[in-house]
């Protein structure tokens, strides 16, 4: 058994999140280590805000244009436009033989657990091609889903998640976070991080980690 391991900002080798830029460079590296509001720095004032700053700077493929563009106008990004994207992608990938698996959370969102490899092909050209009109609808609808606050200190995202199913108490820091993401194979966490409602909180906040056989 294998472990595929994504940490923010970085790109795994079953499980690539597409992140667009205004996001991304919105992460702050070096955020407080308190769990309060008033500590907390935000991606953007709002949902609408985000998907505006998405449409101004990210330079999205038609078709997530007019997904955002009735997404500002609305508050949140449609399901069925999501949906959509979702399809695209993966018939995409179908398409170039490779047959994807998903497991979708209580949210609504796809977590892409990966794709049969054909051959010595690894897939990972077919995905970044699959993404071409996907990747920020598909990057924001994970916000909206699982970090509706976009609060930019990805730590706090997970604990706030995993507080709020009972997996860790309120004592729990970021600081806990950090020693328990670092201690390989992640056995000190006080919760089992392949459970799926825990892997869905991590994964959320950037932090996929998944089983291969």
């Amino acid at each position: 058994m294998t472990v595929s391991i994504a940490r923010p900002n970085a790109m795994p080798r079953l499980l690539i999140t597409a992140l667009i830029a205004v996001v991304a460079m919105s992460v702050l590296n070096g955020c407080a280590s308190r769990d309060q509001a008033s500590a907390e720095e935000r991606l953007a004032g709002s949902l609408p805000e985000l998907f505006q700053q998405a449409l101004d700077t990210s330079n999205p493929s038609p078709v997530e244009r007019e997904a955002l563009e009735r997404a500002v106008v609305a508050g949140k990004i449609d399901q069925a436009d999501y949906e959509a994207a979702h399809v695209r992608y993966a018939q995409c990938m179908t398409e170039h033989g490779f047959a994807p698996q998903y497991r979708k959370t209580p949210e609504g969102y796809y977590i892409n657990l990966g794709w049969q490899a054909v051959g010595a092909d690894d897939g990972i050209d077919q995905h970044w091609e699959c993404l071409g009109d996907n990747a920020i609808l598909d990057s924001l609808f994970r916000y909206q889903q699982g970090n509706p606050d976009l609060i930019a200190d990805q730590r706090l995202v997970a604990i706030r998640c995993l507080r709020g199913l009972g997996l860790i108490d309120a004592g729990y820091t970021v600081d806990d976070f950090d020693r328990d993401w670092l201690a390989r194979p992640f056995k000190t966490f006080p919760f089992d991080v392949y459970e799926a409602s825990a892997n869905n909180c991590m994964y959320y906040a950037g932090y996929g980690i998944f089983k291969t056989d």
